[in-house]
């Protein structure tokens, strides 16, 4: 602990943990907020509604990913975190290369790249993010949580540079999104190849499930003792919700902008970019806020925000809408998902991180494949801006649990300050 306190709360094992977000973000800061629902819309442009069916596919890839989450926690129990977290990783970079390089050219075989990458995605998120209670004692998570979401957009807005070179005065087609996906393979590759030899070289390997008894490895016997932990478990059930309109605007904004907006591939690309820019401020100033002053007006802001993008995916209007609407996502994207991940950091009991990071994953994949399925389902029957209401209210009520959880906490911490022996 006195090491811990004479180097701050970013030293280099933090400052390892906190690149893999950067690496992680050039596949999931890109590729499904524009390039698979572009790439699954042109190859779908037979289906009778192939937003629907976008939806229906992205559903179940989100599922696949909370199940494989939770194989990742079982498998915690008995192997390396690190071993896992390397496997997962190399998982996600092959199945990238699959979109871009596929053995057969076909729906089928796309789909289960895609598939496959949102699943090593997500496993390798669950042991990734369990090991930040193991690094910081508990008031310096948040920080740290919001440290690596804020450069981990880095990772993100390199890539989306690369691709804007790529693409320049093309119209998007699959060839030219398959060569998108190659060039984020190779950046990935090369990423998660650094991240991971500074992780082994700063002493994660020797990481095990946390310290403390009792000894929860799996996710059923933490489910067993919901009695135990009932805010743990509504600020879970809150995330899921939250997840769930997150979700939707992720998986639809693009393909909103592309068909209502006339938004061409270089077009949403420098709007990506402008998500990324914006993200990179907004997060360590929220994550600033709710660290060194107080979590509940803050969270409060960032979630009208998200009913606020809502809104305008729904009824917005005019040349600037775009800008406006990837504006706001900008200012709350980052800020919020490292809230969440910060808040579970400093709830969970001692030695269950891996079972508890992989309940929060399934219950945050849950909530984030009922979001497109619902969307799918109203848009069909309703019509879109009917779809985008319901999520709206499914959004408020995932608020209502999140922002009633920051109530029940006890007084909002401070950042302490640890003297080191001598």
């Amino acid at each position: 602990m006195a090491g811990k306190a004479a180097q701050g709360w970013l030293n280099r094992r933090t400052a390892a943990w906190a690149g893999y977000d950067v690496a992680s973000s050039v596949y999931f800061g890109v590729a499904p907020a524009v390039l698979l629902p572009l790439y699954f819309r042109e190859l779908m442009a037979d289906f009778a509604n192939p937003t629907a069916a976008w939806g229906a596919l992205a559903s179940g890839a989100i599922l696949a990913s909370g199940v494989a989450a939770v194989i990742a926690a079982a498998l915690s129990a008995r192997l390396s975190r690190l071993s896992l977290l390397n496997w997962a990783t190399a998982g996600l970079v092959l199945s990238i290369a699959a979109l871009a390089w596929p053995p057969h050219v076909s729906l089928i075989m796309a789909a289960a790249a895609y598939v496959a990458a949102q699943s090593f995605y997500f496993a390798a998120t669950s042991i990734y993010e369990s090991f930040l209670p193991d690094l910081l004692p508990q008031a310096w998570r948040q920080k740290l949580s919001g440290f690596g979401w804020a450069i981990g957009y880095v990772g993100g807005a390199f890539a989306i540079l690369v691709l804007l070179r790529l693409v320049a005065g093309q119209d998007a087609s699959p060839a030219l999104l398959e060569d998108c996906f190659a060039v984020l393979a190779i950046i990935s590759a090369a990423f998660f190849l650094i991240v991971l030899t500074l992780m082994k070289r700063s002493g994660f390997a020797s990481l095990g499930d946390g310290v403390g008894t009792p000894h929860l490895s799996g996710v059923i016997t933490v489910l067993g003792q919901w009695r135990k932990y009932p805010g743990l478990y509504l600020l879970l059930a809150g995330t899921m919700l939250v997840h769930l309109a997150i979700s939707v605007v992720v998986t639809f904004t693009a393909p909103i902008l592309a068909t209502r907006f006339g938004q061409t591939l270089p077009e949403l690309l420098w709007l990506l970019l402008l998500v990324h820019v914006i993200s990179v401020p907004s997060t360590i100033a929220w994550n600033m806020l709710m660290t060194n002053w107080s979590r509940l007006l803050p969270m409060a802001i960032l979630l009208s925000a998200w009913g606020f993008v809502l809104l305008l995916m729904a009824f917005g209007s005019g040349r600037f809408i775009p800008v406006v609407t990837v504006g706001v996502i900008g200012c709350c994207v980052g800020a919020t998902a490292s809230a969440l991940r910060g808040f579970l950091a400093e709830s969970v009991p001692p030695g269950s991180a891996p079972a508890f990071f992989a309940l929060a994953t399934v219950a945050g994949r849950v909530g984030a494949a009922l979001g497109p399925a619902l969307f799918a389902l109203i848009t069909t029957l309703e019509g879109q801006e009917a779809a985008l209401m319901v999520i709206l209210l499914l959004l408020c009520a995932g608020a209502a649990l999140v922002l009633l959880h920051l109530v029940r906490q006890e007084v909002p911490m401070q950042p302490v300050r640890l003297k080191a022996d001598g």
